[in-house]
């Protein structure tokens, strides 16, 4: 198993509620981009990507940000195996993050 993740940002005092809350909301996230891939939803899955990428970024999760920006790169124009691997990627990420976080998992 790999290491745990931990936030960039985990010691700002002004973020370590929004942390605590979104690595603890991390797998409903996780599970609603696998749901628009299982349902070849393409736009539901960019908006989910892009949510995630985004707030993964403020909160010092750059490598899950960067995965989420991967699957958002592959909404449309690619291969559905091709999908499937960026977000076993993510997934992967996902667990890592919540492994590093009390209470998470």
């Amino acid at each position: 198993m790999r290491n745990p993740i931990y936030s960039t940002r985990a010691e700002d005092p002004e973020l370590i509620d929004r942390i605590e809350a979104f690595v603890i909301g991390l797998a409903e996230r996780v599970d609603e981009l696998q749901d628009a891939e299982f349902k070849g939803d393409a736009q539901q899955l960019r908006t989910c990507a892009v949510e995630l990428a985004d707030e993964a970024d403020t909160l010092g999760f750059g490598s899950l940000a960067a995965s989420a920006h991967a699957v958002e790169g592959c909404c449309g124009a690619s291969e559905p195996e091709e999908i499937r691997e960026v977000l076993l990627d993510l997934t992967e990420i996902a667990k890592r993050i919540r492994m590093g976080h009390r209470g998470a998992v």
